[in-house]
C-alpha cells in the first residue's frame, strides 16, 4: 500500500516521529543512567523492542562517558537540525541495537565527479540495508554546493519510498533517514561539527550499538566498471554504506557470544603497540592439568591503524597479506594455529575458533608464539591487541590430539607426485574424529591460479572421499557475501572477487568435516591427499597453495 504523495512528503521531509510502540520510541536522556526505558517518549522498554524486533543484544545508553572523537572511542550526545525544522537527538533516539551511518556529500559518484553519490541509489540503499540502521546525509562542502546536494538527496529519499509497496516499510525508513538543514561546518554542535570534518567522520561516520565511533570505507560498487576511466574504474554506490550496517551487526552478534561464554580464562598478548611486520612473544600458559579441563580455544585479533586522528586510507596497511598465527614446537618449528588476510587500507578485527590445534598447546607452562602479517619488504606498521581464550563451553569432547596429514606447495604438474597416505592412530576412546585443512591458493599464473582459480582438494579418511572446493571463485562479489563471517567491508581496494579460499580482510574458513564414522575402526585411520583443477592434476605455472591438513581426535 502506498501513502497519499502529500503525506508521504511529510513523512520523509519532516520525519516525523512515530509513536513510541510503533518505533521503539527514543534512548536515555544524558542524565538518565540507568539506560533500560527512554527519557522522554513514554518509558518504553528498549531491551524488550529490541528483543521483539529481533535485532538482538542491547547496549544502554553511555551517560557517564569519557567520550572522544577518535575510532573507538565513545560517541558524545548530540543534537542534528533536519529539513523540516525539528531537531534529532541521539540520546533520545537511543535504542541500544541500532547503527547510525552519516554519509558525506563529497563522495562522486563516478570517475568525472560530475554529481555526489547522492544523487541516486536511495532505494538499492534501503533494499540492501538491515533494518536497525539510520542514516543521516549532511553536507560536508560550503553552503553554495550543499544546497543541491540537499535537494537531489531528499528528492532522491521521497522517490525512494513512494516506491515501497509496504505502508510499514514507508513509516519505518522515513523515520530512519535523515537530511541535516545545515552542512557540518554550520552546526551548532560543536562535538558532531568536529567529528564529521576531520579524522574519524571525514569518509562518513559509523556510530554502532556499542555507542562506539568507527570510520567508513569505500563505496567503491565492483558491478559498475567504468572502462572509460584509465584509473580507478569503479564507481561509487551509496548502497554499499549497507555493508558498514551489516558489518556493525556481526560485530554486535560476535561480542554477545564471546560475552556468553562462561569465565573465560583469557591471556593478552598484546594490547595497542604499534608493531610491525611480526613480533614474537614468550606466554604463560595454565598448568597442564587446567589445559585439559578446555574444550574451546579462540584466538582474538584487533589490528587498528597506526594513527588513531587519521582517516583508515594511508594509514591502515594497503595490502592483503597473508597473516598467521604460530606457537613454537619443541624442535623449533612454528606450528601455525591460524591463518588471516589483512586489509586494504582499512581496520579488522577477527575471532579465530582454534579448538582443533589445541592440542598443540596441552602440555601449559611457557610457550613461544609468534604474530606475522606482513612480508619485510612492506612491513605495515599497525596497532596490535591479540588474546588467547580458553574455556569450557560444555561440548562433551576435548580435542586430544591433532596429526598433520597434508601439506601445500607450487601447485603443478608435480603436485602430487611422491604423496603418501597417512596413518594416524585413533584412541579407543576417540569420540570423534575430525578433518581440519587451513587451504588458500595464491599466485596468478595459469588460469589466474592459484588466487582466482577452482582448485580442489580431495582427502579420503580409510576410503571415503571428502572434496574441498571454493564456489566462490570466479563470482564477482563472493566476498562480499562473506561480510557476516567477519569480512572487513568497504576496502580501498579490490576486495570485493571470490578467491581460491580466502577474502582480503577475513579470517581463512577452515575445511571442516566429521569423520568419525570413516576413522579408525581398527585403531589408525589412513588419510590420502592430492590436488586437483578442473578434477585433474593441476598444469605448470599455477601459482601455489598454502595448506596445513589436520586429522583431529577428541575423547
Amino acid at each position: 500500500m502506498r501513502l497519499p504523495f502529500a503525506l508521504l512528503l511529510l513523512v520523509v521531509v519532516g520525519c516525523v516521529p512515530l509513536e513510541p510502540e510503533e518505533t521503539g520510541g527514543g534512548g536515555d536522556s544524558p542524565a538518565d543512567t540507568a539506560g533500560d526505558t527512554a527519557g522522554d517518549t513514554g518509558g518504553v522498554d528498549q531491551a524488550a523492542w529490541c528483543a521483539e524486533q529481533d535485532f538482538g543484544m542491547h547496549v544502554p545508553w553511555n551517560a557517564e562517558g569519557p567520550y572522544g572523537e577518535l575510532r573507538h572511542q565513545l560517541s558524545a550526545d548530540f543534537a542534528i537540525p533536519l529539513i523540516d525544522g525539528s531537531t534529532w537527538r541521539l540520546s533520545e533516539a537511543w535504542t541500544g541495537c541500532e547503527n547510525y551511518l552519516f554519509i558525506p556529500d563529497d563522495i562522486d559518484r563516478t570517475a568525472s565527479g560530475d554529481d555526489s553519490v547522492w544523487s541516486k541509489d536511495v532505494d538499492d540503499l534501503i533494499e540492501a540495508s538491515p533494518r536497525n540502521t539510520h542514516y543521516f546525509f549532511v553536507s560536508t562542502q560550503r553552503e553554495a554546493d550543499a544546497a543541491p546536494n540537499r535537494e537531489a538527496v531528499t528528492e532522491q529519499v521521497e522517490k525512494a519510498l513512494s516506491r515501497l509497496d509496504d505502508e510499514e516499510a514507508v513509516a519505518w525508513w522515513s523515520s530512519r533517514l535523515h537530511v541535516a538543514s545545515v552542512a557540518a561546518i554550520d552546526l551548532e554542535d560543536e562535538w558532531l561539527r568536529s567529528v564529521l570534518r576531520s579524522g574519524v567522520g571525514e569518509d562518513g561516520l559509523v556510530i554502532n550499538r556499542f555507542q562506539e565511533l568507527r570510520g567508513m570505507g569505500s563505496l567503491a560498487d565492483v558491478t559498475r566498471n567504468d572502462s572509460s576511466n584509465e584509473g580507478w574504474p569503479f564507481q561509487n554506490n551509496l548502497a554499499y554504506a549497507a555493508h558498514e550496517a551489516r558489518f556493525m551487526n556481526m560485530e554486535a552478534r560476535r561480542q554477545a557470544a564471546l560475552d556468553a561464554e562462561v569465565d573465560p580464562t583469557i591471556l593478552q598478548l598484546w594490547n595497542g603497540e604499534v608493531i610491525s611486520q611480526y613480533a614474537d612473544m614468550a606466554v604463560e600458559l595454565p598448568s597442564a592439568a587446567e589445559m585439559a579441563t578446555f574444550d574451546t580455544f579462540e584466538i582474538d585479533v584487533d589490528m587498528r591503524c597506526p594513527d588513531p586522528e587519521k582517516t583508515e586510507p594511508g594509514n591502515c596497511g594497503a595490502w592483503d597479506y597473508l597473516a598467521g598465527f604460530y606457537v613454537q614446537a619443541d624442535d623449533g618449528s612454528w606450528v601455525e594455529l591460524s591463518r588471516f588476510i589483512t586489509t586494504y587500507h582499512r581496520e579488522a578485527r577477527w575471532v579465530a575458533d582454534a579448538t582443533p590445534m589445541l592440542p598443540h598447546l596441552l602440555s601449559g607452562g611457557t610457550r613461544n608464539f609468534r604474530w606475522s602479517w606482513a612480508p619485510e619488504w612492506n612491513v605495515q606498521p599497525t596497532e596490535t591487541r591479540l588474546q588467547l581464550r580458553f574455556s569450557d563451553q560444555g561440548k562433551g569432547i576435548r580435542p586430544r590430539s591433532a596429526t598433520l596429514v597434508a601439506t601445500g606447495g607450487s601447485f603443478n604438474s608435480a603436485y602430487n607426485t611422491g604423496r603418501e597416505p597417512v596413518e594416524v592412530p585413533v584412541s579407543a576412546d576417540a569420540k570423534k574424529v575430525q578433518l581440519w585443512a587451513v587451504t588458500t591458493g595464491h599466485g596468478a599464473g595459469t588460469s589466474s591460479c592459484a588466487e582466482f582459480c577452482a582448485h580442489q582438494h580431495e582427502f579420503t579418511v580409510d576410503g571415503a572421499a571428502h572434496l574441498q572446493e571454493f564456489d566462490t571463485v570466479g563470482q564477482a562479489t563472493g566476498c562480499v557475501d562473506q561480510i557476516e563471517n567477519q569480512m572487513t567491508p568497504n576496502q580501498s581496494g579490490t576486495w570485493w572477487y571470490g578467491r581460491g579460499g580466502w577474502c582480503p580482510g577475513q579470517v581463512v574458513m577452515p575445511y571442516d568435516v566429521d569423520v568419525t564414522a570413516d576413522a579408525g575402526s581398527d585403531g589408525a585411520a589412513t588419510v590420502g591427499y592430492r590436488g586437483l583443477l578442473d578434477n585433474a592434476d593441476p598444469p605448470d605455472g599455477a601459482g601455489d597453495i598454502l595448506l596445513n591438513a589436520w586429522l583431529v581426535v577428541y575423547e
